[in-house]
C-alpha cells in the first residue's frame, strides 16, 4: 500500500502543480508565478504528510514514535517535494521561454484633414502715370517759354500728364484739353514731378507765333517799333517757387498789348497785397512786347500763404488804351 500510495501521491502533486501552473500561466508574471508555485508545493506536501501519517499510526503505538514506515515515507515526501519542485521549475522555465512579452502598441496618428497653404499671389508693380503737381495758381502756356500766348491755367494742387520736355528741362509738355493737340507747356519751377520714366521724351517747343508778344531782348530793356499808336500795358503773368523757408524766387511778365510805345514807367510786385516786394524801373516797351522781371524775396510774417499784387505803371505815368488792366492778385503758398 505504500508503494501505491507513494505513487498516487506523486501523481496528485504533479496534477495540482499542472493545474496550478496553467492558472499561473495566465494569470500571472515568472516571479509571481515561481512565488505561488513555491507555497502550493509546501501546502501539498504537508497535506500528504498529513495524510501518509495519519494512515500509518498503529494502535497503543506512542504518538510521539515514529515507525520505520513513517520515516520512509517521510523520506519519500522529501524526494517527492524536490521532485514537484525541480518540474515546477523545469515548467515554468518552459511557459516563460513560450509567451512573448507584448509591448505597449505605440499610437498612431492617423490625420483627419490635409491643410493646404495657398501662398500668396505675387503682388504686381503698381502702374503710375507721370504727373505735375502746381506748387502755386500756374499759367499753362503754348510753348515752353513766358513769351507764348497762355491757353489757360492750373489751380494750386492741380494735376496734369506729363507727355514730354524741352531740351533744356526747364519746362513740361502736359495732356492740357485747351492746348493744340490738347497739349500745352507748364514751366518746372511751379511744379513737383512725380512717377517720371528714366528718361522723358523731349519734344520740340513751336515757333513763335508773328501775333504774339516775345520777350524785349533789347540791352537796354526797351525796343521801340517807331510807332506812334496808344500804348497798353497789362499785368501779364505772375510765377514763384519756393527757394526755402520763407524766401521765394518770383517771376512777373508785363506785357504792352497796344500799338504803341509805352515808357517811362514802374513795376511794383508787392508780396503781401501792398506791402513788401520787388519793383523795376522800365524806360519804355514796345508795342507787342513783352518782359519778364525776376527777383527773391523773404516773408517777414509768420502765415504760409499770402495775396500777392502785381502793379504796371503803378505811377500812371503813361497813357493807355486801357487803365483797368494794369493790376493783377496772385497767391503765394509757403512750403511750412
Amino acid at each position: 500500500m505504500g508503494e501505491d500510495f507513494r505513487g498516487l501521491s506523486i501523481q496528485i502533486g504533479l496534477h495540482i502543480i499542472e493545474d496550478e501552473s496553467q492558472d499561473i500561466k495566465l494569470h500571472y508574471t515568472q516571479k509571481e508565478r515561481l512565488s505561488f508555485m513555491r507555497i502550493n508545493v509546501l501546502l501539498s506536501v504537508l497535506v500528504l504528510f498529513s495524510l501518509l501519517a495519519s494512515c500509518n499510526l498503529q494502535a497503543g503505538q506512542a504518538p510521539g514514535t515514529q515507525p520505520p514506515d513513517v520515516e520512509r515515507i517521510s523520506s519519500d515526501i522529501d524526494i517527492v517535494g524536490t521532485a514537484v519542485e525541480l518540474t515546477s521549475a523545469a515548467r515554468l522555465t518552459e511557459i516563460a521561454g513560450s509567451v512573448t512579452p507584448t509591448s505597449a502598441a505605440s499610437p498612431t496618428f492617423t490625420p483627419t484633414s490635409t491643410l493646404t497653404v495657398t501662398p500668396p499671389a505675387a503682388s504686381l508693380p503698381t502702374q503710375c502715370n507721370p504727373l505735375v503737381t502746381t506748387n502755386v495758381v500756374a499759367n499753362v502756356r503754348s510753348g515752353p517759354n513766358t513769351a507764348y500766348d497762355i491757353v489757360g491755367s492750373l489751380a494750386l494742387g492741380q494735376t496734369a500728364i506729363v507727355a514730354g520736355r524741352n531740351d533744356a528741362n526747364t519746362w513740361w509738355y502736359i495732356d492740357y484739353p485747351a492746348g493744340s493737340g490738347s497739349h500745352a507747356w507748364i514751366a518746372g519751377s511751379v511744379t513737383t514731378a512725380s512717377c517720371l520714366p528714366s528718361a522723358v521724351q523731349v519734344v520740340a517747343a513751336p515757333p513763335f507765333p508773328t501775333s504774339a508778344p516775345q520777350n524785349d531782348t533789347s540791352s537796354d530793356d526797351e525796343g521801340d517799333d517807331g510807332s506812334s499808336g496808344t500804348p497798353d500795358l497789362v499785368a501779364y503773368a505772375m510765377q514763384y517757387y519756393v527757394v526755402s523757408g520763407k524766401k521765394v524766387h518770383v517771376m512777373v511778365t508785363v506785357k504792352n498789348t497796344g500799338d504803341g510805345t509805352a515808357g517811362p514807367f514802374i513795376v511794383n510786385w508787392m508780396a503781401n497785397q501792398d506791402l513788401g516786394g520787388c519793383h523795376w524801373t522800365m524806360t519804355k516797351l514796345a508795342a507787342g512786347k513783352a518782359k519778364n522781371l525776376e527777383c527773391d524775396y523773404t516773408y517777414e510774417w509768420g502765415a504760409n500763404k499770402y495775396t500777392s499784387t502785381l502793379f504796371v505803371d503803378s505811377g500812371g505815368n503813361v497813357a493807355e488804351s486801357d487803365e483797368g488792366n494794369n493790376k493783377d492778385y496772385f497767391d503765394v503758398k509757403l512750403n511750412q
